[in-house]
């Protein structure tokens, strides 16, 4: 497939999907729990950002819920004190670096590696431009203890980081 379609369409694809399931989650499953009236539609909630919903937390299975929790900092909740505005410039720079990169890059799976980076960012990118916060609500835990809470885009851009590493340790071509 050429890279300069296929890179973009996971890009976009990510981006959504990770949109889809905040909305899913924050306005299908949360807001009713919350007494905050009916769900707004998809299109209604990406053009007019809701209010953050407050903390809720909804077990799914014995190591699983869905927790309502704003991240004011980056992925996993990491600087929490870099303010808003800075986070997002310096997001924007760092997601456009990428998108270069992938523009450039050859190989399937840096291709791969890089939109899944890329896309998670824009829709972390997105949140916070939308509402200051990115809305994270993936709590997996074992006993009292809980993994950072976090979303699609997060995972996304887990994915991208590991997928990178192995293309680079066991799949790049040699430059010697």
């Amino acid at each position: 497939m050429n890279m300069k379609v296929l890179g973009p369409a996971i890009v976009a694809l990510t981006a959504i999907v990770d949109q889809l399931s905040k909305w899913a989650v924050l306005e299908k499953k949360f807001r009713p729990h919350l007494g905050l009236g009916d769900p707004m539609r998809f299109a209604d909630w990406l053009h007019d950002a809701p209010d953050r919903l407050s903390f809720i937390s909804r077990p799914i299975c014995s190591m699983f819920n869905l927790t309502m929790v704003w991240n004011e900092g980056i992925s996993f909740g990491f600087l929490q004190t870099g303010g808003w505005g800075f986070l997002t410039i310096a997001g924007l720079a760092i997601t456009g670096f990428f998108a270069f990169w992938m523009m450039k890059a050859k190989d399937t799976l840096e291709v791969l590696g890089i939109a899944l980076i890329v896309g998670g960012a824009l829709g972390n990118i997105f949140d916070r431009i939308r509402f200051g916060a990115v809305a994270d609500f993936i709590d997996i835990y074992w006993k009292n203890w809980h993994f950072p809470a976090f979303n699609v885009a997060d995972a996304a851009i887990s994915v991208g980081v590991f997928i990178l590493i192995v293309q680079s340790l066991f799949f790049a071509k040699n430059s010697a």
